[in-house]
């Protein structure tokens, strides 16, 4: 049976929301100037920003939208699910250290340095525009799915949510995102690693499932795009470089380099679990619920995609009410988490990189904190105001949205991750590299219909190509334009081929207009982008210079985090104390009226709570001897 929400998972849910509000009220006495706030002053525990940098990368898409693709593609989802940890442990360790060693507090700051003005002020604007757009569709799918499962109006959810997320995160800044993201990440694998086993027993076990489900295979056509190996690969190019690039605040928010090679490790690690919590589950619904349309729970959802509810309905059918909360919850959890992150990161590229770097260049570190506040409020009121607009409209803005985003990423992210490894290379390579990556985009995927998998490698290949030759080409420029003339016609040759010989039989007239103005263009701009890299002065290599002559300076510990009295802010303590908190006010729900079946499953779930938060309490103690020990030798015992 399939049971409905009630007033305990009421209850649940409000509690949440308070604790959550708590926290962010808390850390805000931490906030004393801008580097705090977008940065946590460089002293985020490396094992707070890896659960961050985990649980940034949830939201109820991973219940809904990625639970509906593992019902309908078997073991090809699991195999994407398992793409995910290895991205992050290659992605991570490409970049971690450097990032700390920009000493930024914003993913966009060290462009200006290593690139220049234009291309920082561009990847300002384009990255935040795609996270605040992203941000909106994410909350708005979540509040669709919660509010006729919890019975009440969609939009008053999505008001609620969005404005308890905006509070916590404008309150507390990263500390605030980053303490909540770890109580949020004990929710959540705790509700998942409760419901997994729950489901293998439904039916009969590991083996039963495994001789249940069709083999594997890798040609899938699921709401009409077309999955092939090419698509997992392209998934793990996307995800390695996206880690590499997008990753940059859990990287530089820690104490120093090798903490931020542990931030990758350790979400590398929790990314293990993604195949079992999130793959298995849908897998089971696929044997007792093989035909969706018979089982009353689905037949409202038959014409908006019902395979996407499969783990929301098996979560109704095992959970006891009240724990059925903390489901719910998890999954506010999972996207609060993406949100907040958002808020944060986006303020920070906006008042440090925006108003800073074009506006007011010399306001002071207090103001910046202000301004970056103002910005958080601005960001979350668009954010809630787009969800309330998708919930309530029939735009359909979240496929355009999708391929949007797949369009963008890797030319973004390949500049944004070789600018930091390549010494060489001139300032405007990165502009080069992103108007490539577009052109190839948008001819391959909107032009000539190519799959995603392709459409990524050629995009890869094409902006990290100019990228990396742009030294060269630069040098052609000054002294052999006729060869680099010749250079530029076998350039647009080479894509013509590519491009016409893709060409489906029976193809359209624009099509090959498409075809060929993509080639003309893509190689006539490389002499444009080549007199852009020889322009490069001796005194802005000089500035290069400089740059990576600071990601060879290890970080100063004592000097640059410790500095100015600080000291290392005890979280194992607070995660356990709430921890405990929430475990016990789970446990009141013993004394419903509940099954002796839902008891069992109810106290295994307090008890794993009430475990973790005593854990984390006691090594935090001991943490907390061993960094006033660290603290004293790495300042000389000077500070206080």
């Amino acid at each position: 049976m399939i049971k409905a929400v009630n007033g305990y998972d009421y209850i649940v849910i409000a509690a949440y929301f308070l604790f959550m509000l708590g926290i962010g009220l808390y850390f805000m006495k931490v906030n004393k100037g801008a580097k705090e706030y977008f940065a946590g002053g460089s002293m985020i525990p490396w094992w707070v920003s890896g659960m961050t940098l985990y649980m940034a990368n949830f939201s109820a898409w991973t219940f809904t939208g990625a639970a509906g693709f593992a019902y309908s593609t078997g073991w090809f989802a699991i195999l994407y699910f398992g793409t995910w940890s290895l991205s992050y442990f290659v992605g991570s360790q490409l970049t971690a250290s450097r990032w700390r060693r920009t000493r930024s507090i914003s993913p966009v700051e060290y462009t200006y340095t290593r690139f220049n003005f234009t291309t920082q002020q561009f990847l300002s604007l384009v990255i935040s525009l795609n996270f605040t757009l992203s941000a909106g569709v994410q909350l708005a799918a979540t509040c669709k799915l919660l509010a006729p499962v919890m019975g009440l109006d969609i939009v008053l959810v999505t008001l609620v949510t969005g404005v308890v997320i905006l509070v916590y995160t404008f309150m507390g800044g990263l500390w605030a995102v980053s303490i909540t993201d770890v109580v949020q990440g004990v929710i959540l694998l705790s509700i998942t690693f409760i419901v997994m086993p729950l489901a293998l027993g439904l039916v009969g076990g590991p083996g039963v499932l495994l001789r249940s489900i069709p083999p594997l295979t890798f040609d899938h056509v699921y709401n009409g795009v077309h999955y092939t190996e090419h698509w997992l690969v392209s998934i793990f190019i996307i995800m390695t470089f996206g880690t590499a690039a997008g990753a940059a605040q859990r990287f530089y928010s820690v104490k120093d380099e090798k903490d931020a090679r542990k931030v990758g490790l350790l979400a590398g690690g929790l990314f293990l679990t993604v195949p079992f919590v999130f793959g298995v589950p849908p897998l089971v619904a696929r044997v007792i619920w093989p035909d969706l349309s018979v089982v009353d729970f689905f037949k409202p959802y038959l014409d908006s995609n019902p395979q996407d509810l499969v783990f929301v309905a098996l979560c109704l059918k095992l959970l006891p009410n009240g724990l059925i909360g903390v489901f719910l919850a998890a999954m506010l959890a999972a996207t609060m988490s993406t949100l907040s992150s958002v808020y944060n990161l986006v303020s920070s590229i906006l008042s440090r990189d925006i108003y800073q770097g074009w506006i007011k260049p010399d306001v002071t570190d207090e103001n910046l904190l202000n301004v970056g506040r103002i910005f958080s409020v601005v960001i979350g009121l668009i954010v809630v105001g787009l969800a309330v607009l998708f919930v309530t409209s029939q735009f359909g803005i979240f496929n355009l949205m999708q391929a949007f985003f797949t369009l963008l990423n890797i030319p973004v992210v390949v500049p944004v991750t070789f600018g930091l490894i390549f010494r060489r290379v001139p300032k405007w390579a990165a502009v080069g590299a992103i108007t490539w990556g577009l052109i190839v985009g948008v001819t391959v995927r909107y032009g000539l219909g190519w799959d995603i998998g392709p459409q990524v490698y050629l995009a890869f290949v094409s902006t990290f190509a100019i990228f990396a030759t742009s030294v060269w080409t630069g040098e052609l420029f000054k002294r052999h334009k006729v060869v680099l003339s010749i250079l530029s016609l076998i350039i647009a040759g080479l894509y013509a081929s590519i491009f016409v010989l893709s060409l489906a039989p029976g193809y359209s007239e624009w099509q090959g207009w498409v075809a060929w103005a993509g080639a003309l263009t893509l190689g006539g701009s490389l002499f444009g982008f080549a007199a852009l890299f020889a322009g490069e002065t001796e005194e802005q290599r000089a500035v290069v210079r400089e740059f990576f002559k600071k990601l060879d300076t290890p970080v100063d510990v004592a000097r640059e985090v410790f500095g100015a009295g600080r000291k290392q802010i005890s979280t194992f303590p607070l995660v356990g104390g709430t921890t405990i908190i929430m475990g016990l006010l789970m446990g009141l729900i013993l004394f419903t009226d509940i099954s002796a079946a839902e008891r069992y499953i109810l106290g295994t779930m307090v008890a794993i709570m009430v475990l973790f938060g005593v854990l984390m309490w006691y090594f935090g103690k001991k943490s907390e001897i061993r960094s006033a020990a660290q603290y004293s030798n790495e300042t000389g015992g000077k500070a206080e």
